[in-house]
């Protein structure tokens, strides 16, 4: 029976194995996903900016530069969709639940709506703030994809790695949203206080998604970031901000800065970060490909043995009963012993067994570790979804723009002194009363 048993232990840790390798290896398959997004949205990034210049200067500027980096988004798009392609056959359904899916084919659908948003551009149907507003809406599909993408992810340095990626894109995307919206100003040689509004949130959206990548990078990604923004080209960005943040601005007091110029410092601020952006990917597929490499050299030590190789096993006793302590018990350490308290199956000596018990509370102790980074990696991300959430509740209910919800959010939370994500999650606790006061469903007054 033992011997039996052993050996139904050891197909159990061998198919536990298994499932390890797969995990990674469907992970190896997200990060060279993740590569593809964060191409195509840099690309779409580009062909935003150039379309909003085109459209604020009447036509006049950067036709070139859009017909470039619109022939560069499409390809890379082909390349995404037949990335996805591969992934849905390398992925387990299963494991990777509705949600990754269901943002995958929002995004294949905004995806098919590119031509027709391309033809308005081109034939100057939209004003820059909604060929903004409907790039903008492709991306953040895109980037849904990439969120879900890091929230499947089992294992707790990988999951970091894609926390502190998504962020890095995250951030970037508000940057790229910034060059759009200040194009269009300094095309049109005058800001408005809604342009002003906007760029200012834009700004501290930026500032927040760095900070989580601050928290999630190791120090070399870190030191790498910091190297990217000690550019001449991003003290510029920052001297331009101000321009078109000031009340002149809105007067036409532009300070002499033409939307090229605008355009050249704000690309080249992005740039720098698609190269953070870049190394976090490289990083991110290296340490999958380790973690693989990993997981298939512990499964080549443990059939060493054979299949029937039996793995000692060691359990600590807790107040345990004399009767099986005793030195006259079946492969027993007596409690006087030194090892008291351990019992061997295998007939292990004392000394061997406390060693065995050392490496067992060791990697207990790892285990707690990852469990704890996995959770921290995860509360990340959990709380983005909650604070979407209740933006979405107070758009819905209270007419308002994205970012006026995201104001009204904040600004609470800073009245009642409270974090961001607390005050989203009472604005969904009341969520019934919110649309029952919305939709009039009160009772008749008698």
């Amino acid at each position: 029976m033992k011997s039996g048993t052993s050996a139904a232990a050891a197909r159990f840790l061998r198919t536990a194995k298994l499932c390890r390798i797969r995990d990674v290896e469907q992970l190896l398959a997200v990060s060279a996903l993740v590569r593809d997004l964060s191409a195509l949205i840099h690309a779409l990034q580009k062909e935003r900016g150039a379309s909003s210049i085109y459209l604020g200067s009447g036509g006049t500027r950067f036709a070139e530069d859009r017909a470039r980096w619109q022939a560069d988004a499409r390809t890379l798009e082909s390349v995404l969709r037949d990335r996805l392609d591969l992934v849905d056959e390398q992925l387990d359904r299963l494991s990777c639940g509705a949600q990754f899916y269901s943002r995958a084919a929002l995004a294949l659908y905004a995806l098919d709506g590119l031509p027709a948003l391309r033809d308005q551009v081109s034939s100057l149907a939209l004003v820059p703030q909604d060929s903004v507003k409907a790039f903008t809406d492709i991306i953040g599909h895109l980037l849904s994809v990439l969120f879900e993408a890091a929230d499947i992810a089992a294992d707790p340095a990988i999951s970091r790695a894609l926390v502190a990626l998504f962020n890095v894109v995250q951030g970037k995307e508000f940057a790229g949203q910034e060059r759009a919206t200040a194009s269009a100003g300094f095309s049109r040689g005058r800001f408005d206080g809604v342009e002003h509004g906007r760029l200012a949130h834009l700004i501290d959206a930026q500032n927040r998604a760095f900070r989580i990548f601050a928290e999630f990078a190791d120090p070399a990604q870190a030191a790498a970031f910091r190297t990217a923004l000690a550019d001449p080209a991003v003290a510029e960005v920052e001297r331009m901000r101000a321009v078109a943040l000031s009340d002149d601005a809105r007067h036409g007091e532009l300070s002499g800065i033409t939307p090229e110029l605008w355009f050249d410092r704000a690309t080249r601020r992005m740039e720098l970060l698609k190269t953070v952006e870049d190394r976090l990917t490289d990083d991110l597929r290296r340490l999958c490909e380790a973690k693989l490499a990993q997981a298939r050299a512990d499964l080549g030590q443990a059939d060493t043995g054979g299949p029937d190789t039996v793995l000692p096993v060691a359990m600590m006793l807790v107040d345990a009963v004399p009767a099986l302590t005793g030195v006259n018990g079946p492969s027993s350490i007596g409690q006087e012993q030194d090892g008291a308290g351990l019992y061997a199956p295998d007939g292990l000596p004392p000394k061997l067994m406390r060693s065995v018990l050392d490496v067992m509370q060791a990697q207990s102790q790892r285990l707690r570790d990852v469990s704890l980074e996995l959770e921290t990696a995860k509360a990340a991300l959990n709380e983005r979804k909650v604070i979407d959430r209740a933006k979405g509740l107070l758009m819905s209910t209270r007419n308002l723009s994205e970012e006026e919800a995201y104001k009204l959010i904040r600004k609470t939370a800073m009245n009642q002194n409270k974090r961001i994500v607390e005050v989203a999650e009472a604005i969904l606790s009341m969520s019934d009363i919110l649309r029952g006061v919305t939709g009039g469903g009160g009772a008749a007054g008698g």
